[in-house]
């Protein structure tokens, strides 16, 4: 799910007792992302100051954390360029021109970095990544849903009814739409004291709807203290609620996605901290699953059809979780793929869809190897779409892929409030095969 940059969660958390069936993960790393934020931090005070060589010094320990990052690319290749190391500012930012990312020409020349036109062959590197952002169209407008104040996040698609299910941030709903195109609320706005609905899934086999909720707008928050993220349950068929899952910690928090596996077990990603979290059946409750230090904003998550990796992706890139061995690596890809800034993450048949508004443009496939353990090939399916405005999450149907064009995250004000009708958009879902 998409980060909302203008909308902070006041959050807590809580979980079951871990007994002797409970498994939890630690991962340590360098930098930590406590380390990472310090890095970046003083890397920004060097550049102020004019210290340009601990502006190199800082800007390339951030940069080494995830050096496929286009925006640490390009922070780095100015730090270079500040000490006038061109040339190996010039082979940095060859190797993210290499990438052929579909945003690197809107952000070389959208007046940030300016500093790109000292190097020598600027024109041949505009020219290059102008080609890269060209649109490609593979998809259709499925819905037109006329209540532009949605903010929509999340979707899930149930294989029995054929139905989808949208999410809403603002209206703190779930709508529904039918193999029929017939529109309708699943749940009314705030029922059952939901908040901005994020992350969803369906589980078919059991027929329950898994919703990830959380909200801090002031504009409907109070010091109730039952306002914290958390996990919601429904009956697919009746709309009930079946069961409330309460994150409650002494730190802000925000349940963001989730995905779950055959046998009913719904792994979650939580953003602020960086963590995953599990609901196993047999137990019933919200478990801490993975406990790590270097995870910025763990967001997508999904499994793959053998129930064998657990796929998540943060700031820095992609994840793979063994939940044989309960071992966690980095997703292994080719040099032109960076799995970072992830927003929808779906499995399809050896496959990764991956939305990347920042990256790529739009909506990508990164196909894996048989072993489903790294990355060998992409192919973007959707870029610089005219009706995108943060195409956030998306959901396999069949051999068909439905996914939120314009889920509209900037239109807030600053006092929580949605921009008026005239500023927005309808909500455009669309679909590809």
């Amino acid at each position: 799910m998409t980060k909302l940059i203008y909308i902070s969660l006041f959050l807590l958390a809580i979980s079951c007792n871990t007994d002797e069936t409970s498994v939890l993960i630690v991962t340590k790393q360098n930098p930590t992302a406590d380390q990472l934020n310090k890095f970046w931090e003083r890397s920004d005070t060097a550049l102020q100051n004019s210290d340009y060589a601990e502006y190199v010094n800082y800007t390339e320990k951030v940069y080494k954390f995830s050096p496929e990052n286009p925006l640490l690319t390009l922070m780095y290749v100015d730090a270079l360029l500040s000490v006038n190391q061109n040339e190996k500012a010039n082979e940095v930012l060859t190797s993210l021109i290499n990438c052929h990312f579909g945003s690197t020409y809107e952000l070389l020349t959208s007046g940030e970095y300016n500093f790109i036109k000292e190097l020598s062959n600027y024109n041949e590197i505009l020219q290059t990544t102008k080609k890269d952002s060209e649109p490609i169209n593979n998809s259709t407008i499925a819905y037109i849903l006329g209540e532009k104040d949605l903010i929509p996040e999340g979707v899930a698609y149930d294989s029995n009814n054929k139905t989808l299910y949208i999410g809403s941030i603002n209206k703190r709903k779930i709508v529904s739409i039918n193999s029929e195109g017939v529109i309708k609320d699943f749940i009314k706005s705030g029922q059952d004291s939901i908040f901005g609905v994020l992350g969803m899934e369906v589980d078919p086999v059991r027929k329950h709807l898994w919703v990830c909720s959380a909200w801090s707008n002031p504009r409907i928050l109070t010091a109730d203290s039952s306002h914290h993220s958390g996990i919601f349950k429904y009956n697919i068929e009746t709309g009930e609620l079946i069961k409330k899952y309460t994150l409650v910690d002494s730190s802000n928090r925000l349940l963001n996605d989730l995905t779950i596996s055959s046998d009913g077990t719904v792994y979650i990603t939580e953003s602020l901290k960086g963590k995953l979290y599990v609901i196993r059946p047999e137990k019933d409750c919200l478990e801490l699953f993975i406990d790590s230090d270097h995870y910025i904003f763990a967001n997508g998550i999904t499994i793959s059809d053998n129930d064998k990796y657990l796929y998540f992706t943060h700031f820095g890139g992609a994840y793979i979780v063994d939940l044989i061995s309960h071992t966690v690596n980095k997703l292994k890809h080719t040099d032109d793929v960076f799995t970072g800034y992830v927003d929808g993450l779906a499995f399809y048949k050896n496959s990764l869809i991956m939305h990347q508004r920042l990256i790529e443009g739009g909506v990508s496939q990164y196909f894996l190897n048989e072993s489903l353990d790294s990355i060998t090939s992409k192919k973007v399916i959707e870029r610089n779409n005219p009706l995108f405005d943060f195409p956030t999450t998306g959901e396999i149907a069949g051999n068909e892929y439905f996914y939120i064009a314009n889920a509209q995250l900037r239109s807030f004000d600053e006092e929580g409030y949605v921009f008026p009708e005239e500023k927005l958009d309808s909500v455009y879902i669309l679909k590809t095969k």
